[in-house]
C-alpha cells in the first residue's frame, strides 16, 4: 500500500506526467507497476521520494513526512474500522503494534511492517520507539502528525535517532501541548 498511495500522492497534488516522470528518472526494478498486494523493495520507494524532492525541489525529508501525513488518511479511509473506539492520537499509537499491525499481517501475510513500542509516561507524554531496516523514520513522523491532526491533537515531536544504522531504530517523544 506504501508504493499506491505514493503514487496517487503524486499524481493528486503533481499530476500524471509527473508519476511518470518519477518512475522514469528512478528506473525501479519493479517497472513502478504497484498493487496494494505486491512486496517491493523499500529502496524503490526512497529513491522515488528523492526523485520527487529533487523534481519540487523541497527536502526528502519533509516530502517524507508529507508523504506519512497522506498514508495516515489514506489508511484511515480504507480500514476506518481499526479506529473504532479510539478518541485519541496517543489510544491509537498504542494499539499500532498490537493490533494494527497484527491485522495488517492477516490482509497481507508477506508485510513485515515496522515495531512501534509505546510508553505512556502520563496523560500528555508518550515515548514511541519505532525499528525497521528500512530506515523510513520520516514517514513514522508524518504518519504521528496525521494521526495527531486526524484527532485535533497538538503534539510536539522530540525525534532521536538511537539506532546502528541511520533511521533504522527512532525514538520519538511525544508531548500534548494542547487541551
Amino acid at each position: 500500500m506504501l508504493f499506491t498511495s505514493f503514487l496517487y500522492l503524486v499524481e493528486e497534488r503533481y499530476g500524471l506526467e509527473m508519476v511518470e516522470e518519477i518512475i522514469e528518472e528512478a528506473a525501479p526494478a519493479s517497472g513502478g507497476i504497484y498493487t496494494t498486494m505486491g512486496v517491493y523493495d523499500h529502496k524503490e520507494l526512497i529513491d522515488l521520494l528523492a526523485v520527487l524532492s529533487k523534481k519540487i525541489n523541497v527536502p526528502v525529508s519533509k516530502v517524507t513526512k508529507t508523504f506519512g501525513m497522506y498514508l495516515f488518511a489514506e489508511l484511515i479511509a480504507a480500514y476506518p474500522q481499526w479506529i473504532e473506539g479510539l478518541h485519541s492520537s496517543f489510544e491509537l499509537l498504542e494499539k499500532v503494534d498490537s493490533f494494527i499491525h497484527v491485522e495488517v499481517k492477516k490482509l497481507y501475510p508477506d508485510a513485515s511492517p515496522p515495531a512501534l513500542k509505546c510508553t505512556k509516561y502520563n496523560d500528555k507524554t508518550m515515548e514511541l520507539i519505532y525499528a525497521s531496516p528500512r530506515c523510513l523514520g520520516d514517514v513514522a513522523e508524518g504518519l504521528i502528525q496525521g494521526c495527531a491532526a486526524y484527532y485535533g491533537d497538538k503534539l510536539h515531536v522530540q525525534r532521536e535517532s538511537i539506532g546502528d544504522m541511520s533511521g533504522d531504530r527512532e525514538r520519538f517523544l511525544l508531548t500534548q501541548t494542547g487541551p
